[in-house]
């Protein structure tokens, strides 16, 4: 990949982390004061593989937990993952209307614990103010106060960490402050939250009590226009990235909502899975060998999440890819 340079900025490919054999289907990214990477799964193809993944940044598996099921500590749909500042991680399902809650500080010594840290569950279904339907992305503000998106209800709510409701705004709609399914969200630097606002085809921003500021990206197809965007991450310069679920792609804006650059995936090396399993699988590697193309595999196919770490890297799940591609942000020389 080459990189891209913009107003100061240099945006790079950095690594691939994951493959079939970790992931299923990741739809949700999280990150905790060590800078350990959970990946939420929520597919399967043929064999179910539901649960979150504890990563180091470099692809080493350090556990994993949740699993697929109705039970206490399992998930049916979920959505978003949230680690706290304790090191509790929370994962929303928007099939059971529920925010579960587990102790991500376990010894896992890579093993998969299925519901052995699971703590306790908040949430109750329907449309009145404290109810759930249908949560998404979910985030924790300075407090540690947690905003939701609720697509059924097309509002975002804010719960206490045990689930006491505190506020919610929005209604369906198109206008200013306005919802359609909204999707994933964030808190910056100084406490304001962005939505993205998958059924309107924009990123909204708002004050941390609700009340609207600005909005930015327009249906479109072209650069900085946005198709179903799922989900949104501010770095600490208050640079805006967005994965565009609908075409493949990410884009990113400056604070202003200025648009900067264009991601669509430049996947070219293999994660260390990847190689791994080609070393073990001789017949696989030589049937590789023979493609002479690899382009369509390096792009984005269906981002879904995003995150960012304070040292400049940028998260991205790409899920139908099966995979976490990565990118790095530097100040350009």
């Amino acid at each position: 990949m080459e990189a891209i340079s913009t107003r100061g900025r240099v945006f790079r490919y950095s690594h691939t982390i994951g493959n079939v054999s970790l992931f299923r289907y990741p739809v949700g990214l999280g990150l905790d004061a060590d800078n350990n990477l959970y990946v939420l799964n929520r597919g399967h193809d043929g064999d179910w593989i539901f649960g979150v993944n504890k990563m180091t940044v470099d692809e080493g598996l350090l556990g994993k937990f949740g699993g697929n099921g109705e039970s206490d500590g399992r998930f049916l749909w979920p959505t978003s993952i949230v680690v706290d500042g304790a090191g509790l991680a929370y994962v929303a399902d928007e099939w059971l209307n529920r925010i579960s809650v587990y102790d991500a500080t376990v010894e896992f010594n890579g093993a998969d614990i299925a519901e052995g840290n699971y703590l306790r569950k908040w949430g109750a279904a329907g449309s009145e103010e404290g109810q759930l339907n249908a949560p998404a992305g979910m985030a924790l503000d300075e407090a540690e106060d947690l905003y939701i998106s609720e697509q059924g209800n097309h509002r975002v709510s804010k719960f206490t960490r045990d689930g006491r409701f505190l506020m919610s705004f929005g209604s369906e709609g198109s206008g200013a402050g306005e919802f359609r399914k909204p999707w994933g969200l964030t808190v910056d630097g100084q406490g304001c939250l962005y939505v993205a606002d998958w059924g309107n085809h924009r990123v909204q921003k708002f004050t941390a009590g609700g009340e609207y500021l600005a909005s930015f990206g327009a249906p479109g197809s072209g650069a900085g226009e946005l198709n179903l965007p799922s989900d949104v991450a501010v770095d600490e310069d208050g640079d805006v990235y967005v994965t565009d679920w609908g075409r493949d792609k990410v884009e990113v804006y400056d604070a202003g909502g200025g648009h900067l650059a264009s991601l669509y995936g430049d996947a070219e090396n293999l994660s260390k899975r990847s190689r791994e399993y080609l070393e073990l699988n001789i017949a696989d590697n030589e049937k590789r060998q023979m493609v002479t193309n690899f382009e369509p595999e390096f792009r984005f196919t269906m981002p879904t999440a995003v995150e960012v770490d304070g040292q400049g890297r940028i998260f991205i799940a790409d899920s139908a890819r099966l995979r976490v591609q990565v990118y790095r942000k530097d100040a350009q020389g």
